[in-house]
Formats: structure tokens, C-alpha cells, sequence
């Protein structure tokens, strides 16, 4: 008995970590519920309440991305709950005009217990995604609070998934796809590599088949550089939408 007790002691000692249990330990903390209430703004969406997912990219700043379908147009009130379930309020700071992301600000000083969140934040790694990298979505699926969801890219080169006429419709920009099983509550979920890095953020997904759908973080990354210089994030047009098509149909 004292043999076995002390082989399962140093078995526990040096067995090999998995990585994306440590990965998580480290990545729960930056990742916050959504809850919001909105009132009716002037584009033709609809007065109401709901909840999703962010994470925090610069805890320093107070800032936590999610999607601009989750922070909307007009004005809302919203709350974070961190991991350790200290809530704390939210304000809107930017919104994307065409790409479905945006960014609230938290007030540091108001959390109570920052020192178990351990100042966490998620780097964004905008370069990181490729086909048949291993990914875990991670965030407020089906309005669970955590949910982990395990998947493998199998596109990077999708065009902006059409939800329908009268809502938000991202577009001139390509999307990742993999069959994670996205649903309701895990828009603004990060999409992580076995190093922690978000390579992508959750926007949607497909409710008759498995399929969901991520934004590219390029623009989010030039946003979130030019918001921590205090500036206002330059966007310009063509004015023209683009359409990834084969040379079939291109003809």
C-alpha cells in the first residue's frame, strides 16, 4: 500500500502537463460573460436583452473585445462577469463601421479582486491561423458561462457569412471556418491556439449543420493599436463590395 501510495505521489509530481490544460488555466481568467440591454437604435434593429462572450486584451486599459453585433448601434447598458464572478460595469468604446468587432472598457480600480484574475489578458496573434491548426473556443455557449468547444480550421478563405437581410452583415473580408458548434452566447468568444493566443474571434455559425464561423484579427489588431494611442482608428473605401469567387464563376 505505501509503495503504491508513493508511485501515484511521483507520478503526480512529474507526469507530462497537457498543454491546453495549461493553456486554459492561464486564458479563463481574461474571459468575461457579456450580459447587455438594448434600447432600439435607428439601423432597424430591435430593443431587447441578451448575453455573450468577450475576452480582455489589455487589462492594464480595460479593454475586452467582442463582436459589434454584441455591442450594437445605439445605447446600452452592460455588465462583465469575470471567471471568479466579480461583475463589473461596461462602456462601449468603439465599434467598427463594417468588420463584426468592437470594444467596451472596464474600470480596473472597480474590481475587487483583481489579483485573481492575475492581470490576464489574451494576446492576439492575427498571423497565427492556418488549415488543420488545432483550436478551442472558449466562452459563453448556450449561456453556460464556460464552455469549451474543440475544433480544426478548415478554411481560411470564406467569404462573410450572410445572416440575412435585416440585421448585420459583415463584408470585404475573408472568415475561418471549422466545425466547432458554435451557438447562441458564444459570439465574442476567442478562438485559441494550444499557446494561448487568440487567432481568431468567434462571430457566428451555421444552425443547420456544425459550422462556425470566425473573424480575422488584422483589423482589430490595427484598431487596437491606434485606441492605445489615444487616436481614432483610420478606415477608408472603395466603395465597392468584394466577393471571393472561383474563375468559373468569375467568367
Amino acid at each position: 500500500l505505501a509503495a503504491g501510495t508513493l508511485i501515484a505521489a511521483w507520478y503526480r509530481r512529474h507526469r507530462r502537463r497537457d498543454p491546453w490544460e495549461a493553456m486554459l488555466d492561464k486564458a479563463l481568467p481574461a474571459i468575461v460573460v457579456i450580459r447587455v440591454n438594448y434600447v432600439k437604435p435607428f439601423d432597424g434593429e430591435q430593443a431587447g436583452s441578451g448575453s455573450a462572450t468577450g475576452f480582455v486584451v489589455d487589462f492594464e486599459r480595460g479593454l475586452i473585445l467582442t463582436n459589434r453585433h454584441v455591442i450594437g448601434t445605439g445605447p446600452i447598458r452592460a455588465e462583465a462577469t469575470f471567471v471568479n464572478k466579480e461583475e463589473v460595469p461596461l462602456t462601449p468604446v468603439y465599434r467598427d463601421p463594417v468588420h463584426d468587432f468592437g470594444l467596451f472598457h472596464f474600470d480596473v480600480t472597480k474590481l475587487r479582486y483583481a489579483d485573481e484574475l492575475q492581470r490576464a489578458e489574451i494576446p492576439l496573434a492575427e498571423d497565427g491561423a492556418k488549415v488543420g491548426l488545432e483550436i478551442r473556443v472558449v466562452g459563453n455557449d448556450s449561456g453556460e458561462k464556460i464552455q469549451i468547444l474543440a475544433g480544426t480550421l478548415a478554411r481560411l478563405d470564406r467569404n462573410a457569412p450572410l445572416y440575412g437581410g435585416d440585421g448585420f452583415n459583415d463584408f470585404n473580408t475573408f472568415y475561418y471556418s471549422a466545425a466547432s458548434n458554435t451557438s447562441g452566447g458564444s459570439s465574442g468568444s476567442p478562438v485559441l491556439d494550444s499557446r494561448g493566443r487568440a487567432v481568431a474571434l468567434n462571430a457566428g455559425g451555421c444552425n443547420a449543420s456544425a459550422s462556425s464561423y470566425y473573424l480575422p484579427l488584422h483589423a482589430v489588431v490595427r484598431a487596437l493599436d491606434a485606441l492605445k494611442r489615444f487616436e481614432t482608428p483610420q478606415r477608408g473605401t472603395l466603395r465597392v463590395v468584394w466577393r471571393h469567387v472561383t474563375c468559373d464563376e468569375a467568367r
